[in-house]
This record gives structure tokens, C-alpha cells and sequence, in this order.
């Protein structure tokens, strides 16, 4: 049997490691993962120790589509992989999240008539300004297995009359920490760190493409910064924002920034911090793993259950009371107590392809 996993973005890579993972640990000679990069994030930290820290191989094919419009990234995507899907003949295709590429993807398996699963599969901010609210719809409309992390993801798609299989299988991403975490020790972070800080990230469009709701953001990053050190790694996104909007100069003194960091060291950073300011998905979830308040610089978020189980909390920094909220936090942060959400034990990607393989 032949998967075939399409990944747009470093996370979709630590997401695809659990599948790579479950089909060493499950399956024999006949059984083949086919790896796709779409091309669409370029990341300087793309590199072979990326692929050796998550014990997957690299891409078999690149298809080097990046930029555009959301359309023409998706067309772009679709008319690159048509040929790869022609040509490997997979018996499932995988696409994860929510990115462009996935979209992509997702409609060239569709046009081929072939096997379509999205991981991920059901999350839903509600929030259609949003084009990976979009992605996700588009995805979960045209695929035949729907992998749902959570179960908010399986009634989303219950009351959308979804026609593909619903299956709540977990979250890759958690398999991927949960098998990274013993690794963590011998990971060396930056000298400059503080004893107490706070890990942030920045690289939403609505919060860094905007000039006045970046000002805002950088400027309630240096409030929480008097309290407890922000150190903020500087994602490409955010680095050609301050570079476009002549910001540099505004970022507060107190706030340490670094230059984007590998995965593992970034895992360490999460685990060292006090608590953590993001806008990334991502985050939020492995959050809930590491039991740390997590404040997610959004009006929204499509993984409610990061709320449910005590460890999320979605703040806007234009808010006087959200802003006093985390700024108290800051001040004397604390234990939070956090629930593990079902069938986040590190078997997420064996539950996937078992379902796959039946």
C-alpha cells in the first residue's frame, strides 16, 4: 500500500513525522510513504537537521509553488501535483491543516478520483475572513476520511453533513512531541535567556500585516515585558512587516528577539518558558502537552478544546481588561491545571494509518 503526504509548511512536517512514524511501526516491505512538499512556506530552517531531528526523509519531490494570490497558489498547487499523483498512483492521499498548498492538493486528488484523507479534518474558527477557514471547508468537503484532533471536529462536520468517514483519531503533531520530549535535555538554548520569560510568536497576517495592529501588538509585548522577559524568535513574516512598516525602531528594548529557531530548540524554549503569547495553531495545542498558559493573540481560535481544558485563553491586545489579564499573569505566573484531551497519547499517526490500511 502507497500514502502519498503533501506538507505547504514546516508544522505539516512535524504533523506527517507521526504518519512516517506509524507506517515503520505498522507496516512491512509493501507498504510506502510518499513525501510531497508544495513549496509554498520557504523556511531558512528547511534543512537536513530538520529532517534528521524529526527521523523523516526529505521531500521526494518539491514542487517549488510559493507566493500569488490564495487562488493562484491553489491552482498552482493543483496543476504542479497532478503529474506526481499521476505518476505515483497512491492509494490514499494526505493532506494536512489548512494552508494553500493542502487546498491544492486536496482538489487534485478530487479531479483523479483518488482517495482523499485530511488530517485535521473539522476545526472551525467561524471566522471566513480567515482564507485558511476557507481551506479547511474546502478540504473536509471533498475528502473521503476525515481525521478529527478533537471532538468539536467531528460535530462540526456531523452538522455540515460531511459525506467522508469521521474518525477522532488524536493529534500528530502531540505524537510528534510526546516522541521528541526526552530529547529536550540536551538541547542548548541561547545564553541571553533570562532566568523567567515568556515564549512568543508572532506571524498571523491579521497581526502582522497591519501596521497599526502590529504597532499595538509590539507595544502590549513590552508591557508584559516589564513583568517577565518576551523573548520573541522573529518569524520571516513578522521580520519583512517591520522592515515594511519602518517598526524596527519600536520594538521595545526589554523584548529579546532571536532569530527563528529549529524545532527542538523552540520545543525547549516552550517547555522553559514561564507561559507563552502566540497567534500560532499550532502552539496552542502543544501547549495543552507542556501545561502552560497559553495566551493566543486572537478574537478566535478553530481548537476550542485548548480553552476547554484549561490551558488557552484568547486575548486582544486592544482590550483594557485582556491586556490586565495577562499583564497580572506576567507579574506572578502560576501553576495552571490542564486535562489531556482524549487520544492524545502519541498514537494518533498509528490510529491513521491503521484506518488507511483496512
Amino acid at each position: 500500500m502507497k500514502f502519498l503526504s503533501v506538507a505547504s509548511a514546516r508544522p505539516n512536517f512535524v504533523k506527517l513525522a507521526a504518519v512516517e512514524h506509524a507506517v515503520r511501526t505498522l507496516g512491512d516491505a509493501s507498504m510506502e510513504h510518499v513525501i510531497v512538499h508544495t513549496g509554498q512556506h520557504y523556511d531558512p530552517l528547511f534543512s537536513d537537521v530538520f529532517f534528521e531531528e524529526l527521523d523523516i526523509r526529505m521531500p521526494a519531490y518539491n514542487l517549488g509553488v510559493h507566493g500569488g494570490t490564495r487562488e493562484e497558489a491553489i491552482d498552482r498547487t493543483r496543476d504542479a501535483i497532478l503529474p506526481v499523483l499521476e505518476q505515483e498512483k497512491p492509494d490514499a492521499v494526505l493532506v494536512y491543516g489548512d494552508v494553500n498548498g493542502a487546498t491544492g492538493a486536496a482538489r487534485a486528488a478530487a479531479r483523479l478520483g483518488m482517495r482523499l484523507a485530511h488530517v485535521e479534518a473539522g476545526l472551525r474558527s467561524f471566522d471566513e475572513t480567515m482564507p485558511e477557514e476557507l481551506n479547511r471547508i474546502e478540504i473536509d468537503r471533498l475528502a473521503q476520511v476525515l481525521f478529527c484532533t478533537e471532538e468539536s471536529g467531528v460535530r462540526h462536520l456531523e452538522q455540515e453533513r460531511a459525506s467522508g468517514e469521521i474518525h477522532l483519531v488524536g493529534n500528530t503533531m502531540i505524537d510528534t512531541l510526546l516522541r521528541m520530549l526526552p530529547r529536550l535535555d540536551d538541547v542548548v538554548l541561547p545564553s541571553s535567556l533570562p532566568p523567567r520569560f515568556t515564549a512568543a510568536t508572532l506571524h498571523r497576517p491579521s497581526n502582522v500585516d497591519d501596521a497599526d495592529a502590529l504597532h499595538s501588538i509590539l507595544a502590549f509585548l513590552g508591557e508584559v515585558s516589564t513583568r517577565c522577559t518576551v523573548v520573541l524568535p522573529v518569524h520571516h513574516r513578522l521580520q519583512a512587516s517591520l522592515e515594511k512598516f519602518n517598526l524596527e525602531e519600536i520594538v521595545p528594548k526589554t523584548v529579546l528577539l532571536l532569530p527563528p529557531q529549529p524545532y527542538l530548540s523552540f520545543l525547549r524554549l516552550m517547555r522553559e518558558s514561564a507561559f507563552l503569547l502566540t497567534d500560532s495553531g499550532g502552539i496552542q495545542e502543544e501547549a495543552v502537552l507542556l501545561r502552560k498558559r497559553c495566551f493566543t493573540l486572537r478574537r478566535n481560535t478553530e481548537r476550542p478544546v485548548t480553552i476547554a481544558v484549561g490551558s488557552n485563553i484568547l486575548v486582544d491586545p486592544a482590550t483594557k481588561r485582556d491586556r490586565e489579564a495577562v499583564l497580572e499573569f506576567a507579574q506572578a505566573p502560576g501553576d495552571v491545571g490542564v486535562d489531556i484531551p482524549q487520544f492524545w497519547d502519541g498514537k494518533a499517526g498509528e490510529r491513521i494509518v491503521s484506518i488507511l490500511r483496512a
